[in-house]
């Protein structure tokens, strides 16, 4: 048996961009550029632009503020969190990236940072 076949591989563990549920937590779970979206947020989604034509005469009735404060707390409390999963999706993308042996000088220029800063924060 080769290095290769004896290493354990790391299950990745894909999370909704949105919500942060995991891909076992969903039905299914939709990759685009660096993001990922749920069915369930999918659902969400469609239901506020329904909402949002509806309520097109109510001008600048979204706007932060204008917004209950309810509405403010409750996208708050969505928020938390967000970084980590956003530096988790970073980090696979860039083990992918270093496992195709894409050189730490070219994922620094893709994030417009040093090749050592890169290295310093994904490595």
């Amino acid at each position: 048996m080769s290095e290769a076949e004896s290493a354990p591989t790391r299950k990745r563990v894909y999370r909704c961009s949105f919500c942060g549920k995991s891909q076992e937590e969903v039905a299914t779970l939709v990759a685009g550029p660096g993001v990922f979206i749920c069915d369930e947020c999918v659902q969400l989604s469609q239901a506020i632009i329904a909402r949002k034509a509806a309520d097109r005469e109510a001008p600048d009735g979204l706007l932060p503020d204008n917004a209950p404060t309810e509405k403010l707390l409750t996208t708050l409390a969505g928020y938390n969190g967000a970084f980590d999963w956003v530096d988790t999706a970073m980090q696979d993308l860039v083990d992918i990236l270093r496992e195709r042996e894409v050189s730490w000088a070219t994922i620094g220029q893709a994030l417009a940072v040093s090749r050592q800063a890169a290295w310093k924060r994904f490595g």
